[in-house]
């Protein structure tokens, strides 16, 4: 793939000179090397409940993730490891899907699919990290699909280091009563391509994201993150918050869909973004569409720079500059971090997050 017109692509174009309607240029997907992608440092964990199949479900075919089918095809067929999975019944264990990247393993290029059967509940884990050095890339495409009243989170964690790249497109189908909720960390990579889209087709279908983000640097990060609804009493909220610093660029689609058939669907969507620096490039693109009549949408969306009133506030009730700095940061993030399942990713997510920001200079 050498083309960027088909990564994140905004579902209604705008004015070009906006520059929101597809990922730039310096964020396209690699093409495979001739001689593919190489052997990956790969696992997984099953959970009670969870079974691994050899083939891809048929419930999980033919769905697009927010980055596009071409973006989809290129990640299925060049995949260097692929896992698919149906969860039955109510599981109270976590699935882990572990992909680390160092010298011997630069690159992973995975392909997973999740079946949750009618009624079952589930929790799956995706950590993305990387060694110190490594350049390399890490490329996913994640289906899900729930049946009739299924539950299934998926948590993803991405902490690759400072040279790497970052694609993640998940794509989600919710049947009737289905909930299907995400949980998205993306706090590494010098370019980070995101994006998720679920279609609400069934009555009482549910779907939820809650994604943080931080850049710095001349990193790129560019998401696209989509809910179409066409099921009666379908819900959506997608919530999103960030940190930028140094000259990170970074644009949001967000996109509610509302189409024929949903009447009495309700959408919220929102990003909160806390800026560090003048020169960082913080760009947009919340959307509602409606051709159905009887619905609710709301979006809503804050970036600025740290309040000096705050900043005073907090240094009168005994807090340096650095701990008011910390205090706001942790705001942004820890309603996302305190959804991680498992303390010791959790503890481990904060840890490489503060280093990052130190580096930076944030809470230096």
């Amino acid at each position: 793939m050498t083309t960027t017109e088909i990564l994140n692509a905004l579902p209604v174009t705008t004015w070009n000179h906006l520059r929101v309607n597809s990922a730039p240029k310096e964020a396209a997907l690699p093409e495979r090397p001739e001689t593919g992608w190489g052997a990956t440092n790969t696992a997984y964990e099953l959970s009670e409940g969870v079974r691994c199949t050899a083939l891809l479900p048929q419930e999980c075919t033919g769905l697009e993730s927010g980055l596009g089918e071409a973006a989809d095809l290129s990640i299925h067929t060049g995949a260097n490891f692929s896992r698919f999975f149906r969860a039955e019944g109510e599981s109270s264990g976590i699935t882990y899907l572990r992909e680390r990247l160092d010298a011997e393993h630069p690159n992973a290029v995975t392909h997973t699919a999740i079946h949750a059967k009618s009624g079952s509940k589930s929790t799956f884990v995706q950590l993305i990290q990387s060694d110190a050095e490594t350049a390399g890339i890490s490329a996913s495409l994640t289906r899900i699909a729930a049946e009739p009243g299924a539950e299934v989170t998926l948590v993803q964690l991405q902490l690759l280091n400072p040279n790497c790249k970052r694609y993640n497109a998940v794509s989600v189908k919710a049947a009737r009563d289905a909930h299907v909720r995400i949980v998205r960390a993306e706090l590494g990579g010098s370019v980070v391509v995101a994006g998720a889209r679920a279609l609400l087709d069934r009555t009482g279908g549910a779907f939820d994201l809650d994604a943080i983000y931080y850049g710095d640097g001349d990193s790129i990060l560019d998401f696209n993150d989509v809910a179409v609804h066409t099921g009666r009493d379908t819900h959506s909220e997608m919530h999103h918050a960030g940190v930028l610093a140094d000259r990170c660029r970074k644009t949001l689609r967000g996109t509610i869909d509302f189409r024929r058939g949903a009447a009495h669907a309700v959408g919220h969507e929102s990003e909160d973004v806390l800026l560090f620096s003048p020169e960082v490039r913080h760009r947009a693109a919340p959307l509602i569409l409606c051709t159905e009549e009887n619905v609710e949408g709301q979006h809503a969306a804050s970036a600025g720079r740290l309040d000096e009133n705050v900043l005073y506030y907090l240094a009168s009730r005994g807090l340096d500059p650095q701990q008011a700095k910390r205090l706001m940061v942790d705001a942004r993030f820890a309603p996302v971090l305190d959804k991680i399942p498992d303390e010791a990713l959790r503890d481990r997510t904060r840890e490489t997050l503060e280093r990052r920001l130190e580096h930076a200079q944030i809470l230096g």
